[in-house]
C-alpha cells in the first residue's frame, strides 16, 4: 500500500479517534470495572449473566494474585462460557473464557489485555498497552470451537511525541529499506500511525517498523527497534512491562 502525502491528514489522523477507552467504540455495551484485576469489562448485558465463584480462585488468592469469574456470556448461539480475569503474577492482567467453570486451564479465549468488549455477535476486541509499546487493539473471532485472533497488517498506534534522536524515513517496513528522502531531526514532533503488525524478524517479538506522520503531513515508514530500558527514539512509545 502506497501513502501519499496529500491524503495522509484527512485518511490517517481520523483512526485515533476513541482513544484509549473501548467503551467510546461501543456505548452499547455494559461497563464493569474490575478494580484489583486492572481490567474493564464491556459486554451486552442481555447475553450475560451471573457465576457462582468456582473453587479454584481461592488458588490464585493464596499465591498474591486478584482473580475473578463475574459473568456468563452467550454470545451468537454459543453454549454459556464463564469469563475469568485475573491481575497476573506481576501486573499483567489478562481474560479467558471457559466452557467449564470449574476447569481454568481449559480455555476458548485468552488474551492479555485491560481491556475486553464482548460484542453478541460472538466477537472479541481487545486492548490495553501492557506488556506491549503502544495500546495494541486486537479483535477475535469465533472458528470451529474457539475465538482466534483476525490478523491485521497493520495496527493502529496513535502516538504523538518528540524523537529523541534523528530518524531516517524509509518507504517502506524495514531497516535497510530505501530511504525517502528525508531524515527528521531530534525535537522533531511526529505521530506515530501504524505498526507492521508482522512479527520481527529472527527472534524479535514486537514488530520495530512504525509509520510516522511529520509536522509537514509527510508519511514514511521508520525502524525505531526498543532500548534495553524498553524505550524508544519517540517519547510515548516505549516497552510497559517487566
Amino acid at each position: 500500500m502506497k501513502f501519499r502525502p496529500g491524503f495522509a491528514l484527512t485518511l490517517l489522523l481520523p483512526l485515533t479517534a476513541g482513544g484509549a477507552d473501548l467503551s467510546a467504540a461501543f456505548p452499547q455495551l455494559a461497563k464493569m470495572q474490575l478494580r484489583n484485576e486492572g481490567v474493564t469489562v464491556l459486554y451486552p448485558r442481555e447475553h450475560a449473566g451471573k457465576a457462582p465463584p468456582p473453587a479454584w480462585l481461592r488458588d490464585y488468592e493464596e499465591a498474591g494474585v486478584y482473580a475473578s469469574a463475574p459473568l456468563t456470556l452467550t454470545l451468537d448461539g454459543l453454549p454459556p462460557l464463564t469469563l475469568a480475569c485475573d491481575s497476573g503474577p506481576s501486573a499483567d492482567p489478562s481474560c479467558r473464557l471457559l466452557r467449564d467453570a470449574e476447569k481454568p486451564d481449559e480455555t476458548v479465549f485468552e488474551a492479555p489485555g485491560t481491556q475486553f468488549a464482548f460484542l453478541p455477535d460472538a466477537r472479541i476486541v481487545v486492548g490495553g498497552h501492557s506488556d506491549t509499546y503502544y495500546d495494541e487493539r486486537r479483535t477475535y473471532q469465533w472458528k470451529k470451537d474457539r475465538f482466534v485472533e483476525v490478523a491485521q497488517p497493520l495496527r493502529h498506534v496513535g502516538v504523538s511525541g518528540a524523537l529523541k534522536q534523528a530518524v531516517i524515513l524509509r518507504r517502506a517496513p524495514g531497516a535497510k529499506a530505501a530511504e525517502l528522502g528525508l531524515t527528521l531531526a531530534a525535537g522533531t514532533r511526529v505521530t506515530v500511525l501504524l505498526n507492521d503488525a508482522r512479527k520481527g524478524t529472527g527472534n524479535e517479538e514486537f514488530s520495530p517498523d512504525y509509520l510516522l506522520l511529520t509536522p509537514e503531513g509527510i508519511v514514511g515508514w521508520a525502524h525505531l527497534p526498543g532500548n534495553p530500558d524498553g524505550t524508544t527514539a519517540v517519547e510515548g512509545l516505549y516497552y510497559r512491562g517487566d
